[in-house]
């Protein structure tokens, strides 16, 4: 392979993870500055990239669905004449296209499952660590070691450049991807008033998709915000950047919104419940501080994290309280004043 090979990074997961994988591109553009790289995602996801600028020389959709879909992946990927492909965080459907393509193509072909066990080639293979610092540790492992020392999940947090002026404005991530790891709406409405009573001018933004999941959440908040403290938005993904990028602060669930927040360069405040921030907070907690009540027994009665979907008793979140957090973030908005 050359100096300057051709790369295709793959990460073909949810929103938030193809965000965490701009790391990856990020430490692969400071070793192959001449390079051509490439970052491959869900289809569905692509159009979060459409309005900013990234480390890749593009970003590449893919879907594995129907045979079609096999079809002008293939054709795409061909035409990028690519040298090495890498999988961040395997998925299985997306390896047996893969295999086929390098075996076909003459491409190398290598990944990273992170649910494997010790003993493979990669780095600290099977350890529990940062989501950003896995996936760097198997970049490194097949494409990074002759450049030095393994790259520090510190040193590379995701990056976009958006095009958005700052404003007053502070982004509440209600949603997340299962109950358990949602704070409860009722906080996020006390937590608004006490923004507003002491910050008016703050707008309070609320995005949310059309599902209908997030329709009863927002019928929910509407019914709850007497005060009409917040404001709802149903943004394409495209114009997400724009408008998380203009804000003061994040303050929400661990999900997509708060990558895509970090990303912008935004200051961010993550609830968490049930899993802990090791893994899936990778970044600085003192630029990105959280919330996380520990130790709690039920967390890990099964594993390194709880994975209920729903949960009684809900100790992990409710124990957080909106004037708890106020505490925290007056200082960022008294800077604002």
């Amino acid at each position: 392979m050359s100096n300057s090979p051709n790369i295709l990074i793959v990460k073909y997961r949810a929103l938030g993870d193809s965000v965490m994988g701009l790391s990856t591109i990020s430490y692969l553009r400071s070793i192959y500055p001449n390079s051509k790289i490439y970052y491959g995602i869900r289809s569905w996801t692509k159009s979060l990239y459409d309005e900013v600028e990234t480390d890749a020389d593009e970003i590449i959709p893919l879907s594995f669905e129907s045979f079609k879909d096999y079809q002008k992946s293939y054709k795409k990927i061909k035409s990028l004449n690519i040298d090495h492909i890498h999988e961040l965080h395997l998925s299985g459907r997306s390896q047996k296209f893969f295999k086929l393509f390098s075996l076909i193509n003459k491409a190398k072909y290598t990944f990273h499952n992170h649910h494997l066990k010790s003993g493979g080639p990669v780095i600290d293979q099977g350890e529990i660590k940062s989501l950003i610092q896995r996936d760097l540790d198997g970049a490194y492992t097949f494409l990074g070691k002759e450049f030095g020392n393994i790259p520090s999940y510190l040193e590379f947090p995701p990056q976009v450049k958006v095009k958005t002026a700052k404003k007053e404005r502070i982004i509440f991530g209600v949603v997340a991807t299962r109950q358990t790891k949602m704070w409860s709406l009722s906080n996020f409405i006390s937590l608004a008033n006490l923004i507003k009573e002491k910050f008016a001018q703050y707008e309070i933004i609320v995005p949310l998709s059309p599902s209908n999941t997030d329709k009863e959440i927002k019928s929910e908040l509407a019914r709850l915000d007497q005060n009409d403290n917040l404001k709802f938005v149903f943004e394409d993904l495209k114009d997400l950047p724009a408008l998380i990028g203009a804000a003061h602060l994040y303050i929400g669930n661990d999900t997509g919104l708060k990558h895509i927040a970090i990303a912008c360069g935004v200051k961010s405040y993550t609830f968490f419940g049930p899993e802990p921030p090791r893994e899936w907070h990778p970044y600085d907690k003192n630029e990105h501080p959280y919330f996380f009540i520990d130790p709690l027994d039920c967390r890990y009665e099964n594993a390194h994290y709880c994975g209920l979907a729903t949960c009684e008793s809900m100790i992990c979140l409710k124990n957080i309280t909106p004037h708890d957090v106020f505490a925290k973030i007056i200082k960022d908005l008294d800077k604002e004043e």
